[in-house]
């Protein structure tokens, strides 16, 4: 069974009315990512209010901070839709055309998802400290619930659930295919045997220019969206390339 909290993020549980136990019999198949419009701050105290019905499981903030408010193995309410007479309806009673293709017929998506709101404004860009705090997160869930993220399949916006109350949640400039990349290229890496490397390899000169430390790992390949990267892990982060496209070396953070 996942682990109840987060063992990095900050413990914050909220009201029991803001939140059920458990998941009715469903499994988490899908992560969603929010905008929490406003700061951080302001979010404990909101999803606290019995009177506001309104939860997400966590939040992240532009410096990186990670807090949790309910445990992943019961049912936040930042997700939810009701089906009536062969129609979706967001939490204001408004019929609604979800755009995510792997709803369950009938059954209120807060049961089957994770939500994670993240601090600022739609229109914001996120922070390098957000997206690396996201990605250790998402990484922490993947391993709970054994789940693969695929951008808009496994991985999704709020606006996908709810186009109608929800249009700009959480935001245009969210960078879903980096980061269901990254994550990819970090499972890849969690599978290797950490080992010495070739140090006249093109992704070794990468990582010494850009002082990433001294290689963990030989290279390895893996896939995302139906094209090879090849990959190599350093004690800062790792390095990848599209294979091909030899001039756009990247690379990430280590978590």
């Amino acid at each position: 069974m996942p682990l109840d909290w987060c063992p990095f993020a900050t413990k914050r549980p909220i009201v029991s009315d803001n939140f059920s136990i458990g998941r009715g019999g469903q499994k988490v198949k899908a992560v969603v990512l929010h905008i929490a419009a406003g700061k951080m701050s302001a979010v404990f105290p909101t999803f606290n209010d019995p009177a506001r019905k309104a939860s997400a499981h966590f939040c992240v903030g532009k410096d990186g901070t990670i807090e949790q408010y309910v445990s992943v193995n019961d049912t936040a309410y930042a997700n939810g839709l009701a089906w009536k007479d062969g129609q979706w309806y967001n939490p204001s009673g408004k019929p609604v055309q979800p755009t995510w293709q792997d709803l369950i017929p009938k059954i209120n998506p807060n049961l089957y998802t994770i939500s994670i709101e993240h601090e600022g404004m739609p229109a914001d860009k996120w922070t390098p400290e957000m997206y690396d705090a996201n990605n250790r997160l998402l990484l922490w869930l993947a391993e709970q619930f054994d789940l693969a993220y695929g951008a808009r399949r496994t991985l999704i916006g709020h606006s996908a659930i709810d186009p109608v109350g929800k249009p700009d949640c959480p935001g245009p400039n969210v960078e879903y295919d980096r980061i269901a990349l990254e994550l990819a290229a970090w499972r890849a890496a969690r599978t290797m045997i950490w080992m010495p490397i070739n140090d006249q390899a093109a992704l070794y000169w990468f990582a010494q220019e850009n002082d990433l430390g001294y290689p963990q790992t030989d290279e390895f390949e893996f896939a995302f969206k139906n094209a090879t990267y090849l990959a190599q892990v350093f004690n800062l982060g790792i390095v990848y390339v599209k294979k091909g496209d030899w001039g756009k070396v990247k690379w990430l953070k280590k978590q």
